[in-house]
């Protein structure tokens, strides 16, 4: 076990093989490589992305297809190449979340900039997708106005 600490969560044990490796980091963080997904409550859809290096450096993020089962993302040889991704490797696609203030009921989900897992190599990596996927989807809204919203989202983009 190893303990890391997080200024939103404590001090909190986690396994060597949760830990994710973003080699070239993320947006913004491009020296913050070690990363782990912890779950805030059982029933909770979202988790925390806490960085393992950087105790206050964590983000709300959930799983694309939990709100979109059709969203889909092109990865470039390059890409493919770097996170190791085998035809058969099972693939996460995690979205960070913003939570505004005060207002839950206006969460968003950044799906122009998508974080890729390998789950086999536990090898992850943050996409800058093309302008046409949305950098603050709704996640709560009426059912007609998610269904408007969902289709913008299953263009796939390449980078």
């Amino acid at each position: 076990m190893i303990t890391i600490r997080s200024r939103q969560l404590g001090e909190i044990e986690v396994t060597q093989d949760s830990l994710l490796t973003f080699p070239t980091g993320i947006v913004g963080f491009p020296a913050i490589q070690k990363f782990v997904v912890l779950d805030v409550a059982d029933d909770c859809l979202y988790q925390w992305f806490q960085s393992m290096e950087e105790p206050d450096l964590g983000f709300v993020i959930v799983d694309v297809h939990l709100f979109n089962p059709e969203f889909q993302v092109e990865i470039s040889n390059e890409g493919l190449a770097e996170l190791e991704i085998g035809q058969t490797d099972p693939v996460l696609i995690l979205a960070v979340v913003t939570i505004p203030s005060g207002h839950p009921e206006q969460a968003t989900a950044n799906l122009r900039a998508p974080l890729v897992v390998n789950l086999r190599t536990r090898k992850g990596k943050q996409l800058i997708l093309n302008e046409s996927l949305p950098l603050r989807f709704p996640l709560l809204v009426e059912e007609e106005d998610n269904q408007q919203e969902v289709v913008a989202t299953k263009e796939a983009a390449s980078v």
